[in-house]
């Protein structure tokens, strides 16, 4: 099966609500996941959707570790499922829920030899949000159809941010505290769980590069979790970013 094969079986399969075809398990790598997920991607944008970013993913010692690579997939952000502070989202199945800083580019971002240095230059917005992941895999172990897959993405709610980024501001040293219905339920510093945000987003430029992409002004980029919760329907959750303010989102 190649490339355009196997994206039409992950179209065609998840319009009926079924992800991880069995026909393709074991069946790709990772260079191969990316090319079957902007595959599928050109599909959404044909249907008329348009791309909102991308994400990072494995952007921890912890989970590249876990998955026995030390690869940092990407994933793409389309605008449909791109929701403010405060908004009310219908649930989902396997529905989970990931506090993570969004990048706003300011300055196109692309080529084999992007510095961290140079992200930071061209990142023109820090935000508050969330990552709204749907655990389509169910058990399916398969890093590569993950990728696929789309890293299980399903949406983001973006909340508040600071214009121009501050040139004083480290990330690293963000505290975050995330809540559902009141409650805390994670109060996690950056440098302890997840890799520098610059450094991510330099990494996937360049990975981005041996697809021929670049990262464009406007677009968002999530770098990764700070932490996950599955969510489910009448819950409030709320993180406050430390330096940024808050990313609320309910779920209905």
């Amino acid at each position: 099966m190649d490339i355009e094969q196997a994206a039409e079986l992950i179209w065609s399969e998840a319009a009926q609500g079924r992800w991880f075809p069995e026909a393709l398990r074991g069946q790709l790598d990772f260079d191969a996941g990316h090319r079957v997920q902007l595959a599928v991607r050109e599909r959404k944008l044909a249907a008329g959707r348009t791309q909102a970013g991308w994400k990072v993913g494995f952007t921890s010692d912890r989970v590249r570790r876990k998955f026995g690579t030390d690869q940092r997939p990407f994933g793409h952000l389309m605008s449909d499922g791109v929701y403010p502070s405060g908004a009310t989202v219908p649930i989902f199945p396997h529905a989970a829920l990931e506090p993570e800083l969004c990048l706003t580019l300011g300055a196109t971002l692309g080529g084999a030899d992007v510095t961290p240095q140079q992200a930071r230059r061209a990142v023109s917005a820090v935000s508050a949000a969330f990552e709204l992941n749907q655990g389509r895999s169910q058990g399916v172990s398969d890093v590569p159809l993950a990728v696929a897959d789309n890293l299980s993405q399903w949406g983001i709610v973006v909340g508040a941010s600071l214009e121009p980024v501050p040139a004083e501001l480290e990330l690293g040293e963000m505290t975050v505290v995330l809540r559902g219905d009141g409650q805390t339920a994670a109060s996690v510093v950056g440098r302890e769980v997840i890799d520098d945000h610059f450094l991510s987003l330099a990494m996937l430029a360049k990975t981005l590069a041996k697809y021929g992409l670049a990262l464009e002004p406007g677009m968002k980029v999530i770098t990764g979790s700070f932490a996950k919760v599955e969510v489910a329907p009448g819950q409030r959750w709320e993180a406050d970013f430390a330096g940024i303010g808050q990313v609320a989102v309910t779920f209905a």
